[in-house]
């Protein structure tokens, strides 16, 4: 068993991030992310490459799934779905020395280096909240496709997981993502059931922001 445990949750800001052992302001993390440097991307080919010497397999979802599509956005952690068995394995194989367990979160780890969180959700279980999805499952490996090198979620499966959470930042990347892809209301049909009234909410919301987009539609005539 790992002998070493984060008390806190690292993503707390007052436990403060570090890169090659200078401080970082969120501003300066987030250039540092678009650069593809920094802690996060740092840490993902870490986690990646402990996995596969592992031979875990890993699907990467939430915003790094979102980077992966095109739509690049800075991120604090990592989320990524494995099996019950190979969770196990992992925190027998893998967590130790460069990532940690965070006390009280079993499935929640830190790297050691970076302080970035990892998170990690069981394939098979139920996403999102519970009081309102009981059919969207967390996606096995065996799903994944890979964009711009990582093995993630399909499009239509993204935004179902987004759209599960009912939280405001994860309606944001499904509005950005509409936004990007020029996805039309007819994608609604591409999705769970339980899931396309919340994407309806979405699309609506990017054609009312878009709207009153001031560069797009306030500046004077030419």
């Amino acid at each position: 068993m790992p002998d070493r445990i984060v008390q806190s949750d690292p993503i707390n800001p007052a436990a403060g991030r570090y890169w090659r052992g200078r401080p970082l302001s969120p501003v300066m993390e987030a250039q540092l992310f678009f650069d593809d440097r920094g802690p996060v991307p740092e840490t993902y080919r870490r986690l990646r490459d402990a996995l596969e010497r592992e031979k875990i397999a890993y699907i990467v979802i939430g915003a790094m799934a979102v980077n992966a599509h095109g739509f690049v956005r800075a991120t604090a952690d990592i989320d990524i779905c494995l099996r019950a068995d190979d969770l196990r394995r992992f925190k027998r194989t893998v967590v130790g020395k460069d990532f940690l367990p965070v006390a009280g979160r079993p499935r929640r780890f830190t790297d050691a280096h970076t302080r970035t969180t990892i998170d990690v959700l069981i394939s098979g279980e139920i996403a999102g909240r519970r009081d309102k999805n009981r059919d969207i499952r967390f996606p096995d490996p065996a799903e994944a496709e890979v964009h711009n090198t990582v093995p993630t979620v399909s499009l239509a499966r993204l935004v179902e997981l987004k759209l599960v959470t009912w939280r405001y930042q994860d309606w944001g990347d499904v509005v950005n993502l509409i936004r990007h892809f020029n996805l039309d209301e007819a994608f609604a049909d591409r999705l769970h059931p339980t899931v396309r009234p919340a994407y309806r909410q979405c699309y609506d919301q990017r054609i009312e922001e878009d709207k009153y987009h001031p560069e797009l539609n306030d500046a004077p005539d030419p």
